[in-house]
């Protein structure tokens, strides 16, 4: 009984680890990691690389279709390019034709640009609507006599929805030219894209000038960042000569985190008021 005693008593042994099985287990473990992150860390930086790429892209490509979408739906020869870094243009809020002569039986509702007092006119085809602070606009040229921003051919439109009748505010003057096509446009109030040091801005809300507006901090109206990070922004317009298009040349350079980016971009406008 004693025998069995003492060999289960020498058999028996305590578990646990000494220090240096700790030490060699921290240091291999270290290696292992050191050798992980060496081999992970071209994957990860290539990973946040291709986030950024992806990133800059987006905001670059969603900055230059907002702006090819408001130059092909612009007055025709409203686009203004004075520099580099500024476009301007005059937004079409809705379009249609206007009766131009009156029926067999002598009733209806002309435009007559003959007459100083006419302030209204019939719709052809679908009806119209005028939002508050519209202008009407009848053969916009860009030209002295027929430029919007000068007001020669602009009238205050009366605000409604599904218009038949449009109505505008006369000023003693009559509309200088008819349209060939007997076309109309309603309009909103001009509308600017600005490079501004390192962002891309949209300028709105502000008054009709004569000239086009370089510092719009006394015009009053909204701006909104169209884009951040911008390195490189310019734009250029061709008006039309031989052809019917005018073209708006974009382009915008976006970096960040040493990634970079370039879109170029060509907008088609069109020019027959």
């Amino acid at each position: 009984m004693r025998r069995a005693t003492e060999l289960s008593s020498l058999c028996r042994r305590d578990g646990g680890f000494t220090l240096i099985e700790m030490i060699v287990s921290i240091v291999i473990t270290g290696i292992v990691v050191s050798m992980v992150a060496l081999f992970g860390r071209n994957q990860i930086d290539a990973y946040i690389d291709a986030g950024n790429r992806a990133a800059l892209a987006d905001t670059a490509d969603t900055a230059l279709r907002r702006i090819a979408r408001d130059l092909q739906s612009a007055l025709p020869n409203s686009v203004r390019n004075g520099s580099s870094s500024l476009l301007e243009f005059v937004p079409v809020h809705d379009a249609g034709r206007y009766r131009a002569g009156l029926k067999a039986d002598g009733s209806g509702d002309i435009l007559d640009f003959g007459s100083a007092s006419d302030s209204s006119f019939e719709v052809f085809g679908p009806p119209v609507t005028v939002q508050s602070g519209d202008l009407l606009v009848v053969f916009n040229l860009g030209i002295p006599g027929a430029d919007v921003y000068a007001g020669a051919n602009s009238r205050a439109a009366v605000a409604g929805s599904a218009l038949s009748t449009v109505s505008f505010t006369a000023t003693g003057l009559p509309l200088p030219l008819a349209s060939p096509s007997n076309r109309f446009q309603i309009v909103g109030t001009p509308v600017s894209y600005e490079c501004a040091g390192n962002q891309l801005l949209r300028h709105a809300g502000y008054g009709f000038q004569p000239s086009q507006p370089t510092d719009f901090s006394s015009l009053g109206g909204s701006v909104a960042v169209l884009a951040g990070n911008v390195t490189a922004c310019s734009f250029s317009y061709m008006p039309a000569a031989l052809q019917r298009n005018g073209l708006a040349v974009l382009s915008l350079t976006l970096s960040l985190n040493g990634e970079t980016v370039r879109l170029f971009h060509q907008v088609a406008v069109l020019n027959t008021p």
